[in-house]
């Protein structure tokens, strides 16, 4: 480096010159030259900068004196001398090649008093954040380097702020989970560590991956980052797995915590088990379209099903076919055997028939002893006689409850989609029209609507009753 571009950095070791480095001038006493650089350097760190973490470089960045408060940021004295700045601070803005010049450029950019805050990691893999401040000085005609740095007290209060929520959190209720910027955790409460299962020690350093329950879809998370990134708040409905293995439901809330500078520094999340909630709420949704007795679907589920069928018969150009059935006999049954036997026969019917029905099909329970069944892309009578015929024969299989043998017969009538109508109520007319007429001929038959007979009885406005 010349001699003229370290003059325009720096005008020698003055009282004058140092002070422009601090924002509280220290009160600096320039020794003779006789009592040595060693000498005069210890001096000068000692009296005029107690407490302070000071450092001198040369022009390579090779740490040359270091006052005592430096072993507060991972090192002893001793071991620092004659060692490179970076191997103290890794994280150091100061690029290797060519330090001379990068060492003089960067203190040209703190024009004396101005610090610069930056982030990395201590001997202990912990995070921390530091400020540091750098300025050329010449010392008996050597280019050096001053370096003072101090722990912001803008994240001393972040910790502080932390600590406190963490301490609020212990009798919490609530789930509380902190992580990094990595997504690591590094605290929890007590309840979390019930809520899921591990203990502290088995959460801390890992991820949330640890209860994930892979249910969730990519799109999920990603929404979850997109608002988190943008220091939004996430509010979602997580499905997580404990370590016994079992899944349970979590509303929970995450938000980004950032520093003085708005950067983000941490996530907090907190979240509460709604698996009680939620299966309540599935309960009632499943009672709302099943049959609770044969666990079919009800008489809801079966119309929004047969809307969907005439609409993708519509759109696709093909057609369906439609059962009402009812079992013969069956308030006989009932007073003879008891409820419990009627029942046992209703379930044992509903299993039969699903039997007789492929996957795509619908069979369900519309009430008392009346089932409906489905038969998509099924238009030709040859195919559905098929089903007619199994599902006869297995209905007839003898029953045993109680001791009681009984045999299953029934009355079914059947309509087709888009011959004997095109909307399901016309469909559900006509297929109880042709039903009733098997029943009042004796039951245990079957018979297709034949728009060419006239219709002397209907039961389906009691079908559609309350919707």
């Amino acid at each position: 480096m010349s001699n003229k571009k370290m003059q325009s950095m720096s005008s020698g070791l003055s009282q004058k010159h140092i002070q422009g480095a601090f924002k509280t001038p220290p009160s600096i006493k320039v020794l003779p030259m006789e009592y040595g650089q060693q000498s005069r350097l210890a001096k000068i760190f000692s009296e005029a900068h107690p407490g302070r973490a000071l450092l001198l470089l040369d022009e390579n960045g090779t740490i040359k004196y270091c006052s005592p408060a430096v072993s507060g940021f991972g090192a002893g004295m001793q071991a620092l001398i004659d060692q490179p700045v970076t191997n103290l601070l890794p994280e150091l803005p100061i690029r290797q090649s060519t330090p001379g010049d990068n060492l003089a450029y960067a203190s040209s950019q703190f024009r004396g008093s101005q610090w610069l805050a930056f982030s990395g990691q201590d001997s202990q893999g912990r995070k921390r954040y530091l400020e540091a401040t750098l300025m050329a000085l010449e010392l008996d005609g050597r280019l050096l380097f001053l370096l003072e740095l101090r722990t912001p007290q803008t994240h001393a209060d972040e910790d502080e702020k932390l600590r406190h929520f963490q301490e609020a959190s212990e009798s919490s209720g609530d789930a509380v989970a902190i992580t990094d910027t990595e997504g690591l955790i590094v605290y929890v409460n007590p309840a979390f560590e019930t809520l899921t299962g591990y203990s502290k020690d088995e959460l801390l350093g890992h991820t949330h991956a640890l209860v994930k329950a892979d249910v969730h879809e990519a799109k999920f998370y990603a929404k979850m980052w997109e608002v988190l990134q943008a220091n939004g708040t996430f509010r979602g409905q997580f499905v997580n797995r404990r370590k016994n293995g079992t899944l349970f439901y979590e509303d929970k809330i995450i938000r980004p915590f950032r520093n003085a500078c708005g950067k983000t520094t941490h996530f907090i999340a907190s979240g509460r088990d709604v698996s009680e909630r939620v299966q309540i709420m599935r309960r009632l949704e499943y009672f709302a379209n099943y049959d609770g007795l044969t666990g079919l679907p009800n008489r809801n589920l079966f119309l929004d099903r047969l809307q969907q069928a005439q609409a993708h018969a519509l759109r696709c150009g093909e057609g369906f076919a439609l059962m009402l059935l009812d079992i013969d006999q069956f308030k006989t049954i009932n007073d003879r055997f008891g409820h419990a036997v009627g029942d046992a026969v209703l379930q044992t019917a509903a299993s039969r028939l699903k039997q007789c029905l492929r996957e795509e099909d619908t069979v369900a329970r519309l009430g008392g002893d009346e089932f409906s069944l489905l038969l998509e892309k099924a238009a030709l009578r040859q195919d559905v006689k098929k089903v007619l015929e199994k599902i006869t024969t297995l209905l007839r299989e003898p029953l045993t409850v109680d001791g009681q043998n009984i045999s299953i017969q029934a009355s079914i009538g059947v309509a087709f989609y888009p011959e004997h109508g095109e909307d399901g109520h016309t469909l559900l007319k006509y297929a109880d029209s042709a039903m009733y007429r098997v029943k009042a001929a004796g039951g245990n038959n079957h018979l297709f609507f034949d728009k060419k007979e006239v219709l002397h009885h209907t039961r389906c406005g009691g079908l559609f009753a309350g919707g």
